[in-house]
């Protein structure tokens, strides 16, 4: 696996995000340095960069039939753009602090943001108009999830539980009590029956979406930001870690394989479609690609 294990710099600063596109045919970054670029894969040539933000963007969200890609950042805006051209579509204001985490709703109506102000807010995709502003505590917030049926969103942050919110009634309707210092990642598996957050405190959690009750919890043997990535077949999801990114079998909760990394922190990691390639973002600036074939 070490053998086919590209890296190469890819952003000034930490690489916060990594996404694919197309089939796996393309891949989208961002980074501290306020820019988004679209790579060619695997060849990992530069398409495209989008440039607008002028602090580090935090969060990619892509809608699901690709037209509009939205980006979060620490300078409080949330900015729209075309795909593939790139081309800046809209800008919205209204958080007071950074924008940690966006998401686009299953429908793509909607788009769902949490910052470090302390509030979810709900935003007409379209017109990028305000439709609510969710408030909870003055936590901030570094997660939002939408559920696979678009009813409810998922929020959370430095407080560690996760809230679920009724977008219907704008309320909050239920309290995870899961994490205990903060809420890191969250991901649902492909088959819509789960949802997989990870803690600070080293904790993985999985909760069935059904009744939203934990179904069982890993410890991971390490320190880090644990972001998460799931296979396309939902058999094999990984952590990273510092300086190593663990793959896990869902079902038994076991540990596949590690591997190692010549880089401390992971900011975001991702497997592509076909499930071939696992890439990682990593603090050096640099994406760190392996092929899982080979």
């Amino acid at each position: 696996m070490n053998s086919d294990y590209i890296r190469f710099h890819a952003h000034k600063g930490h690489v916060n995000n990594i996404c694919f596109l197309d089939s796996g045919k393309k891949a989208l970054s961002s980074g501290m340095d306020g820019l988004m670029r679209l790579w060619s894969v695997p060849s990992w040539e530069m398409i495209t960069e989008f440039k607008g933000h002028t602090k580090s963007v935090n969060s990619i969200s892509v809608s699901r039939n690709l037209d509009i890609i939205t980006t979060g950042s620490s300078d409080h805006t949330i900015r729209l753009w075309s795909y593939p051209e790139g081309l800046p579509l809209k800008v919205i204001r209204g958080h007071r602090n950074t924008v940690s985490s966006i998401c686009i709703s299953p429908d793509g109506k909607l788009l769902a943001s949490g910052s470090y102000d302390g509030t979810v807010r709900l935003w007409g995709l379209s017109e990028g108009e305000e439709l609510l502003i969710l408030e909870k505590s003055q936590d901030n917030i570094s997660c939002v999830l939408f559920t696979p049926d678009g009813r409810k969103l998922l929020s959370g942050g430095i407080g560690g539980d996760i809230y679920i919110w009724s977008l219907s009634e704008g309320k909050l309707e239920q309290t995870l009590m899961g994490h205990d210092v903060a809420l890191m990642s969250m991901l649902l598996t492909p088959d819509r029956k789960h949802l997989i957050s990870s803690g600070y405190e080293g904790k993985l959690r999985i909760w069935s979406l059904k009744d939203f009750k934990e179904e069982r919890s890993i410890e991971l043997d390490g320190t880090g930001h644990f972001p998460l990535a799931i296979s396309s077949n939902g058999k094999t999801f990984a952590v990273g870690m510092d300086y190593d990114i663990v793959l896990y079998d869902f079902d038994s909760g076991k540990i596949v394989s590690s591997i190692p990394l010549m880089v401390k922190a992971v900011y975001s990691v991702a497997f592509s479609p076909n499930g071939r390639y696992l890439v990682a973002a990593t603090a050096d600036g640099r994406l760190n690609m392996w092929d899982l074939e080979k």
